[in-house]
């Protein structure tokens, strides 16, 4: 009796630490088979062939990882950016993000704007969570395009539903992109909300905020 205790006690752990998709097959093992060979070694094949997905998962991250670092180190500015493309088509999906964020920022090194805008709408698009951060690099690049006034129209559009940990970053953008826009209520609203978010600053944006009302 304790014999079959232990083998139970060992058949609900395997049971615990296996997807729930294996779980039909253990089920049956476990509630219609005594602990034969048969049993054991259906037991050990599924343990064993998790064990060694995760395994290869793990390494095919871990090879991804070195080969994005080494893409880094060697190349910069547009080939950079190619060799990201490339390599971002069969990266494992858990660091997807990673790449998109470096491609970007390379096509921005790089001063292919356009590039650039089309990683950051991909990021958005792939990536909710990132959309705040994707609608910056978008507006970054339309002022280095000298698009202003597009990029105010962006950030203010991404400052109604970006969450408050992001509102100083946006408002930051917003007053340099409306100014040089030449939109000035709207600057000023930004440096107006940097007051409080960011206080250690307060005498910039006062300056700021007096120099744009002088232009009313």
């Amino acid at each position: 009796m304790e014999e079959q205790n232990n083998t139970q006690d060992i058949l609900n752990q395997v049971h615990e630490s296996t997807p729930d998709t294996l779980h039909p097959i253990l089920d049956y093992i476990i509630k219609n088979g005594k602990m034969i060979a048969a049993g054991v070694a259906a037991i050990i094949l599924i343990a064993g062939g998790v064990s060694g997905f995760k395994y290869m998962n793990q390494q095919k991250l871990i090879k991804a990882q070195s080969e994005m670092g080494t893409i880094l180190i060697k190349y910069s500015g547009a080939k950079q950016a190619e060799e990201l493309s490339a390599f971002e088509k069969d990266v494992p999906a858990s660091m997807k993000p990673a790449v998109q964020l470096a491609l970007a920022k390379a096509w921005m090194d790089a001063g292919s704007y356009a590039d650039a805008k089309a990683v950051w709408a991909a990021i958005a698009k792939t990536s909710p969570e990132m959309a705040p951060v994707a609608a910056l690099g978008q507006a970054k690049c339309l002022m280095l395009e000298n698009k202003a006034g597009e990029a105010v129209t962006v950030l203010q559009k991404m400052k109604e539903s970006a969450g408050a940990s992001y509102a100083s970053s946006i408002n930051r953008l917003l007053g340099e992109a409306a100014e040089k826009a030449g939109n000035a209520q709207v600057a000023i609203q930004a440096y107006q909300a940097l007051l409080t978010s960011s206080p250690q600053e307060a005498s910039f944006f006062e300056f700021k905020i007096k120099e744009l009302k002088a232009k009313i």
